[in-house]
């Protein structure tokens, strides 16, 4: 199954853009601290938008519908529960992780746990960074899969293939860019 010109030059101009916005995201970035974190500058409006693409995408667009089409309406309360909870966390939780990570200098959820607790063993830290590793793993590798399939099913290629052409452009712009990079590829 051949896709056309106009469907791979779409995700060709796709796939530039979100490169070039590494690229861009990589000229904006002077320190470690831009890299990891934007420098703790970036309008919250981006910052929410960025997390719930990030976080809602996948979910959104097929397990949602998937629960609705297989138990009904009954399972709208899905999203009006996230929707409730992401609410209060952006207006309640963010705010004041994000003093609270600024007050002790901590880039990173394990760091600031560890420095909020005064956990001095490091247990906290290493425990919640293996969580985040082991789930961000599976996170991660459901996107490739997806984009496995997707070029697979779109373009007649291997789905090792399309896994690894995800993979590498995924990983250009988030090497290049940073934290801003994924940031802006999120939003867009």
């Amino acid at each position: 199954m051949g896709a056309s010109p106009w469907t791979v030059g779409a995700i060709v101009l796709y796939f530039a853009a979100m490169i070039a916005i590494g690229m861009f995201a990589f000229r904006q970035t002077d320190d470690h601290d831009d890299y990891m974190l934007g420098g703790r500058r970036l309008n919250p409006f981006v910052a929410a938008l960025s997390a719930g693409a990030a976080d809602m995408s996948g979910w959104l667009l097929m397990g949602l519908p998937g629960a609705l089409y297989a138990s009904g309406l009954v399972e709208s309360w899905i999203a009006i529960g996230l929707t409730v909870g992401a609410y209060l966390n952006w207006r309640f939780v963010a705010p004041r992780l994000r003093v609270y990570t600024q007050a002790v200098d901590a880039i990173t959820v394990p760091t600031f746990f560890e420095a909020r607790t005064k956990d001095r063993s490091r247990l906290l830290r290493i425990v919640s960074g293996l969580v985040i590793l082991v789930f961000f793993t599976f996170y991660v590798s459901s996107g490739m899969v997806a984009g496995g399939v997707f070029f697979q099913s779109s373009f007649g290629t291997t789905y090792e293939t399309g896994m690894l052409i995800v993979a590498g452009v995924t990983l250009i712009y988030t090497l290049f860019g940073g934290f801003l990079g994924a940031t802006y590829t999120d939003v867009v």
